[in-house]
């Protein structure tokens, strides 16, 4: 067959088919981390409405529970063949939450333990468990105390050899809206965060080791340890969202906090009533 006047037919030359694939593979380059960034802010937009969703719930649960904020564990019988008499706030506030699946954040990376032999209140939460990425603040260890400070923490221990705890009241809080109620926390180093066993609930003692953005190992005076948490300070902390968490806020509000805001101040912002001294860090 003859082909018309002034055409050819022919394929691509060895150096044209190069030059398409090496600029498919710059574009490529080019997108895919762009696509990660976006898929990156997506799950930090979700971390964070989670939050709001466990601020709100909490304040609420407060509201609700003549200006008592929730125990970290509530004594009840257990249901749906539960195996334990303690009732997690997770649990406590979920009557203001919309489901379960809003405690745990998509970039959740840690590994957890067998659920089995856990100890759950509701032997349903067992049967279809559910990853928790947040824990309710309780006492920890500050410099101001030299260690477990009663000061800190949204409730206080009834007794320090069992886990009772009271909820404090609002206006038991110096300043709510500067108060952290939860924390975003899923250190590789904790495995047995899951929704509706009191383990792993509660934020406390040297848990502030696991906090996002804290420099492992450590770079400056603002990632050495309060006293007595040498050793916890030794482990990697919760990656968080390009090294910053998520923080729910005893008045009801979430805000996103890098480590050094949540380090200032001997945590300052843990403490129910704020220290007339200054601390450094």
């Amino acid at each position: 067959m003859l082909l018309p006047v002034g055409r050819t037919k022919r394929g691509f030359t060895l150096i044209e088919l190069l030059v398409v694939i090496a600029i498919i593979a710059i574009l490529a380059a080019i997108l895919f981390p762009v696509f990660a960034q976006a898929k990156d802010a997506a799950k930090k937009t979700t971390c964070m409405s989670n939050v709001r969703q466990i601020a709100f719930a909490t304040f609420m649960y407060a509201d609700s529970e003549d200006d008592r904020f929730p125990a970290w564990a509530a004594k009840s019988p257990p249901i749906n063949g539960g195996n334990s008499n303690y009732v997690p706030p997770d649990v406590q506030v979920s009557a203001y939450t919309k489901s379960r699946e809003i405690w745990c954040c998509p970039r959740d990376e840690g590994q957890r333990d067998n659920p089995n032999g856990m100890p759950f209140w509701n032997g349903d939460d067992l049967k279809r468990p559910t990853l928790r990425s947040y824990a309710y603040v309780g006492p920890i260890n500050t410099t101001e105390a030299r260690t477990l400070d009663p000061n800190t923490g949204m409730y206080e221990f009834l007794d320090r050899n069992r886990w009772d705890t009271t909820g404090r009241t609002s206006t038991g809080i110096e300043s709510p809206s500067e108060m952290v109620a939860w924390v975003e926390q899923w250190s590789p180093v904790w495995r047995d965060q899951y929704y509706g066993t009191v383990w792993g609930s509660g934020f406390i003692q040297c848990n502030t080791s696991k906090l996002a953005g804290r420099n492992y190992p450590a770079k400056g005076p603002a990632d050495t340890p309060p006293p007595g948490c040498a050793s916890e300070y030794r482990s990697q902390p919760t990656k968080g969202h390009s090294n910053i968490g998520n923080y729910a806020f005893a008045d009801g509000h979430a805000g996103a906090k890098p480590w050094g805001q949540i380090r200032k101040n001997d945590f300052a912002a843990f403490k129910a009533q704020k220290s007339s001294q200054t601390f450094e860090p």
